[in-house]
């Protein structure tokens, strides 16, 4: 059901007062016709009681202006203060235009109706009148869904936000975490031997310096090198979560090539 749907089916309930007891049954068998509730209070003092107990606010009250106490616009000025949203009519004499006009200046009438009063006339004003209560309650929908769409709107647009902070907070983490693994990439291959072939150098070089003993050490030099080799790529590994393979058995120097081809 559509809120226009909803609105159309809204239960009326009409105020009418007018010390004339006659008038208001009239204007209560207009009201019948359009199957439209309806109270009906003599004065002004009788009417503030109705519109100060009433569980909802009335679509409209239609109120006479010459009675005796309150007069019509003095009554309708109150029932403005306590039901502001309620249409407001009057019912009045052209000799009364002066208090018609002031009354429509304060805002507290919004359409008058003028005596003697017409059936045809009676109806068409009151379903002016029921339909710009319709409008009213319409508008205040709208208005409270648009202030709850803005705060949802304004909470998403929050969470949107810190999302966006955090995955710039994560991506900047991994960045400064992939360059300081190539930092460490690069730290080791320049302190190991860059292959084998140079590490068979190194070997020759400093087994040069001492022939009696060059067997030995090397066993110890090429050991020496395989350790730490494996030992920092291990620790590299460590530190970054992976699982570096375990060592077989002690390493063991390669044969060289040009010693089998002598």
């Amino acid at each position: 059901m559509t809120q226009r749907q909803g609105l159309k089916n809204h239960k009326h309930r009409v105020l009418i007062i007018d010390d004339e007891a006659a008038v208001g049954k009239s204007i209560r068998r207009i009201l019948n016709t359009l199957k439209v509730e309806s109270e009906y209070a003599e004065n002004g003092e009788v009417a503030l009681a109705f519109v100060e107990k009433a569980t909802q606010p009335f679509s409209l009250i239609i109120c006479d202006q010459r009675m005796p106490g309150m007069k019509g616009t003095q009554f309708l000025a109150r029932a403005k203060e306590i039901t502001p949203s309620t249409i407001r009519f009057l019912i009045t004499g052209y000799s009364d235009l002066d208090t018609i006009i002031n009354a429509v200046n304060k805002g507290s009438v919004q359409h008058y109706i003028a005596k003697p009063m017409d059936t045809k006339n009676m109806l068409a004003a009151i379903k002016t009148g029921l339909r710009l209560y319709e409008q009213h309650l319409e508008s205040a929908h709208l208005f409270a869904l648009a202030k709850s769409q803005n705060a949802k709107l304004y909470e998403l647009n929050t969470e949107l936000v810190e999302t966006t902070k955090k995955h710039d907070q994560q991506r900047k983490a991994l960045e400064e975490e992939i360059t300081g693994i190539r930092d460490q990439l690069a730290q080791a291959t320049t302190e190991v031997p860059a292959g084998p072939g140079d590490a068979l150098r190194l070997i020759r070089e400093y087994a040069a310096a001492d022939e009696s003993e060059r067997q030995h050490r090397f066993d110890d030099l090429y050991s020496a090198t395989q350790n730490a080799l494996f030992e920092a790529f291990n620790d590299l590994a460590q530190r970054n979560g992976l699982e570096f393979p375990k060592r077989k058995g002690p390493a063991s120097l390669p044969q060289d090539p040009e010693a089998g081809n002598a």
